[in-house]
């Protein structure tokens, strides 16, 4: 049978990227499909069949990676942070942040505050809807090399689409151990995960710029075990961790 599409050639997706992340505040899908050399609609099928989310997502995802990035690394004001990022008010900046980071642009400032001096703990958030006793076990395999100076912080959860955008169906966050074992959770079906070194500063632990981690990639609709193994995402397509992580220990 005849693939319905023929995906991206690499040289022009690791363009495509590229230019997203130089200029994401400044450009729309119409400017990365034409960069591409495709309409805007064949170029939106491509670009989610290979990298599971949306071109206008992926968009939105680098602007508010990059207002976290401001947010912590000065005190300007939060509407200057959101038309620096390519948002047209206040108002639309503030419900995206918050739907995608799980705080305000306020509430991450006093955040970093808190983790400045008390790093999070192990938790779990939990699903109010589990799928049953029916669990992964996800086996979690940091590189060689990895920095050794302690036991990072891993967060290991589930999210509806294979990117850290929004908030997390459930997870835990450990220390210290090889392995975690995570109930199923319905809508939830990708297992992602980020680990933090334990120095990391704050501004390394809400908005890493290349974070260490590891993604199942496919659905998980049963209960098995699947090892994660985790690497660098400063190259190639990957979106920004978005959650503010150690705020979900409310949630």
């Amino acid at each position: 049978m005849t693939p319905l599409t023929t995906p991206l050639p690499e040289t022009a997706l690791a363009s495509v990227v590229d230019l997203a992340r130089d200029r994401a505040p400044s450009l729309r899908v119409a400017d990365l499909a034409d960069a591409a050399g495709y309409s805007p609609f064949h170029f939106s099928r491509l670009f989610s069949a290979q990298l599971g989310i949306g071109p206008g997502q992926y968009l939105i995802a680098l602007r508010v990676g990059r207002a976290k990035e401001l947010l912590l690394a000065g005190d300007a004001a939060v509407i200057d942070v959101a038309c620096e990022v390519g948002f047209d008010s206040l108002s639309s900046f503030g419900r995206r942040f918050r739907s995608t980071v799980g705080v305000t642009p306020g509430q991450l400032r006093r955040l970093a505050q808190t983790v400045a001096d008390a790093p999070p703990h192990p938790f779990t958030m939990l699903h109010p809807h589990p799928l049953g006793d029916r669990a992964v076990r996800a086996v979690l395999e940091l590189p060689e090399g990895a920095d050794r100076r302690g036991d990072p912080s891993i967060w290991v959860g589930w999210y509806p689409q294979p990117a850290p955008i929004g908030l997390p169906a459930s997870g835990v966050l450990v220390t210290g151990v090889d392995h975690v074992d995570l109930p199923l959770c319905a809508g939830a079906p990708f297992l992602l995960a980020f680990a933090v070194p334990p120095h990391a500063d704050p501004l390394d632990l809400l908005a890493p710029r290349a974070p260490m981690v590891a993604a199942h990639p496919a659905p998980l609709i049963g209960p098995g075990e699947v090892t994660l193994r985790f690497g660098t995402s400063a190259a190639g397509g990957s979106v920004p961790m978005l959650s503010a992580l150690p705020a979900l220990r409310r949630a």
